[in-house]
């Protein structure tokens, strides 16, 4: 269960990113936390670093052979920021 697909829409509405950028950003996650209370449970939230080390924010699902990420966007939204540093307080 590896397949990693990135939604068109993600390339569609994020210019300033390329499917290149999300894999490898997909490969150097720092950061993951499953979102409990998403109506797309299980939605997972990932950050990472692309090649050129901008953080860029990450959100899919598992699907039957990997997972399928429909939303990615950098810089980090100031929700995705708060819901992190939320955690770190847990």
């Amino acid at each position: 269960m590896d397949k990693l697909t990135i939604h068109p829409r993600v390339l569609e509405r994020h210019p300033q990113l390329m499917e290149e950028d999300v894999r490898t950003a997909w490969e150097n996650a720092y950061y993951e936390a499953l979102r409990p209370d998403s109506p797309n449970f299980p939605e997972y939230l990932w950050i990472g670093t692309d090649s050129s080390g901008r953080e860029i924010e990450m959100v899919g699902v598992p699907t039957i052979d990997g997972w399928l990420i429909y939303h990615a966007n950098t810089p980090l939204s100031k929700r995705t920021r708060d819901e992190v540093e939320s955690a770190r307080r847990r």
